[in-house]
């Protein structure tokens, strides 16, 4: 096999002789059969691996090796002799030089087929740059109390409760207190003000915190927390784990003595519409270990919750009304109190009884919140103290507009805020009144839609008529907000009236700065559309603000110090003046007293007036005092769709997939002129 191996014409090396014959080189290389492959390494020669020409090296390429001299072609013909021969000797390796490395044109192989292609990482453009006026102010120098505040407005809130996940804000504080040493004690107290405390092994990493001693820690920890929210199913309910436990509660109360606000709520609290007979009882139960904790520490609430999760309506009533009387609890200021219901009619005049008297002992309430609450009624809130300022009452269904309107009457005076939402037999009977009745009213919100989680799914009121044409609303002239959400029941004709009196009390109206209404009418498209057009019109000559956005060009400029005296002897200041003057004569009209004609005084107030009258429009009904024009947002929708839980629009509706145009300029290339092809 050995022998008829070496016959094979492709182990034929050329000589020195044979390139005398005069025979191109090309000739006798193309007498070769194998297989040219640039992976392979001969042993003894290196075959041609380019197809460029022979008489010299190819670029980048290694010169070819020279012919095997006649020793070495006998020692290679000698080998296909079929005689014994010694054991071959290990060959010393050949020691190759690097190639340099070689740029090839990227191709696609086999391999790559099918593969995602690597794109460059796009860029942001939502964030762009900034013209500042190159002054950076010396923020480290700030005092401790304008820094905190920064850092508190900027961070909150830190835990998204609805969705029981941190938000991001948090690690940016803890990047901000890491930034600057004059950083690191107010961003630490804004993060601490009150903390994220999930998830629960957070939560007991904090109490291990608090429980060092306060000379082995850089700052008081302690006396940094004022407000304390905790979900109680994952942190209260179950163990955290093998090594963790349960948490105590009352343990942390005692670590934080500058506490003033204590929140425990329940994830489903968020949810609106749960009939009562569907909302389960935690496992949880107030405990008497915290509310001796508070009192034992003398901790001074301002802000807390009654749930009837954690405990009955009967029980939680009577602790309610004993809480109320200790000193920790007498100076709260915020009390919101959730699904207090009763299915039991004949005892609910009792238990609102029980309530009212609770509520009663309270003497520095302000802010008070009923949420899903049905021992909710007249006698409760005729009975509240005089210092609520405001009052949210949502998904309450045993609360009727009379009941409403003697309140009002009763405690509107110092009434500064009022939320009404979802609540199923209030109509709008008691607005009548309520410019006599709140005349400090500031915030004014109401929500007419319905939310029923049952099986029944009820989403109408239960009420004939939102209101009638003779009811004539009244506007407080201290109104800074008016949000008013799928008003509905009512014709075209009470609509009307209600539109008009909003616009009739316009030149009153001077604090107002939001107006959002949503409005649905049952009448003919035609008729609907019409109705539209002129009174959106209406209200936004009536009420949106006139004034030109300001002038982007006009910036915060480097601080320089001017002397006037030497004003008029410098001459380069003095033509950087008429540069100036030059600039706001381009810009338009100026109202500087530094006129030096009548005529372009009574041309620029000529200007302004006509400004004004396009701006009003052209309708001649409309007089000056009418006009509001103070409005930010003025948001007015009309409609007939029916309402639901979940309102969408076309942004719900688009693809989230980007749609690769991000990189146009807005600049289409001109082709040249031509055919395609």
């Amino acid at each position: 096999m050995r022998s008829s191996r070496t016959k094979v014409k492709t182990y034929h090396e050329e000589t020195s002789s044979e390139e005398s014959d005069g025979a191109p080189r090309s000739e006798r290389a193309s007498l070769s059969l194998r297989s040219r492959s640039a992976t392979r390494m001969p042993r003894s020669y290196r075959e041609a691996s380019t197809d460029a020409s022979f008489d010299e090296p190819a670029e980048d390429q290694e010169p070819e090796p020279p012919a095997p001299t006649e020793l070495e072609e006998q020692t290679i013909l000698s080998e296909s002799v079929p005689t014994p021969r010694p054991p071959r000797q290990p060959r010393p390796r050949r020691t190759v030089t690097p190639k340099p490395k070689q740029t090839k044109r990227p191709s696609k192989s086999s391999s790559q087929v099918g593969k995602a292609f690597h794109k460059r990482a796009k860029v942001d453009e939502g964030f762009g740059i900034v013209l500042g006026s190159g002054v950076i102010p010396p923020w480290q120098n700030l005092p401790y109390h304008i820094l905190l505040d920064i850092f508190l407005r900027a961070s909150y809130p830190l835990l998204d409760e609805g969705r029981s996940d941190r938000n991001d804000s948090v690690k940016w504080l803890l990047g901000m207190a890491l930034l600057c040493r004059n950083f690191h004690e107010p961003a630490l107290a804004a993060l601490f003000q009150c903390p994220p405390l999930l998830p629960a092994h957070k939560t007991h990493a904090l109490f291990n915190l608090l429980s060092l001693p306060l000379n082995s820690l850089s700052m008081n920890y302690c006396s940094k927390i004022k407000n304390l929210h905790l979900e109680v199913e994952p942190l209260l309910v179950y163990k955290s784990g093998p090594t963790l436990g349960y948490f105590d509660l009352a343990k942390l109360i005692e670590k934080t003595p500058q506490v003033h606000t204590v929140r425990l709520y329940h994830k489903d609290d968020y949810t609106v519409g749960i009939p009562p007979w569907h909302i389960t009882p935690s496992r949880w139960t107030y405990p008497d270990s915290v509310f001796s904790a508070i009192k034992d520490n003398g901790i001074i609430l301002r802000s807390w919750d009654w749930n009837s999760r954690f405990l009955e309506v009967d029980k939680l009533l009577e602790l309610m009304l004993a809480c109320h009387m200790e000193p920790a609890f007498r100076s709260l200021k915020e009390l919101k109190l959730l699904h207090l219901n009763d299915n039991q009619h004949e005892e609910s005049s009792d238990k609102g009884a029980f309530l009212a008297a609770a509520l009663n002992a309270l003497p520095n309430i302000q802010r008070l919140e009923f949420l899903e609450s049905s021992l909710v009624n007249r006698e409760v809130l005729t009975h509240l103290p005089q210092t609520i300022r405001s009052l949210t009452l949502r998904n309450c269904d045993r609360m009727w507009s009379e009941e409403l309107t003697a309140f009002l009457g009763s405690h509107g005076t110092n009434l500064q805020e009022l939320n009404l939402s979802h609540n199923r037999h209030l109509s709008m009977y008691f607005i009548q009144g309520l410019a006599q009745s709140c005349p400090n009213l500031k915030i004014f919100r109401m929500d007419v839609s319905m939310h029923d989680g049952s099986s029944y799914h009820d989403v109408e009121p239960h009420f004939d008529a939102l209101l009638v044409k003779t009811q004539i609303p009244t506007w407080p002239t201290s109104l800074q907000k008016i949000e008013l959400t799928q008003l509905r029941k009512w014709d075209d004709a009470t609509a009307e009236v209600f539109f008009t009196s909003l616009v009739n009390a316009a030149p009153h109206l001077c604090d107002l700065r939001k107006l959002a209404i949503s409005a649905i009418l049952k009448i003919g498209w035609r008729d609907r559309a019409t109705f539209r057009e002129r009174w959106i019109s209406r209200f936004e000559r009536v009420f949106l603000r006139h004034s030109p956005p300001p002038d982007p060009n006009l910036r915060s400029l480097r601080k320089r110090q001017l002397n006037p005296n030497n004003l008029i002897s410098t001459p380069g200041v003095a033509d950087e003046g008429q540069a100036n003057e030059s600039r706001s004569a381009d810009r338009g009209p100026s109202n500087s007293a530094k006129r030096q004609s009548t005529r372009l005084a009574q041309q620029s107030s000529t200007e302004v007036s006509e400004t004004t009258t396009d701006s009003l429009g052209k309708d001649s009904t409309l007089d000056a005092e009418e006009i509001q024009g103070m409005c930010d947002i003025v948001n007015i929708r009309i409609d007939n769709q029916r309402p639901t839980e979940m309102q969408y629009n076309e942004n719900d509706f688009l693809d989230d997939e980007i749609s690769g145009d991000e990189d146009w300029n807005g600049d289409d290339i001109e082709p040249a002129p031509g055919h395609a092809w």
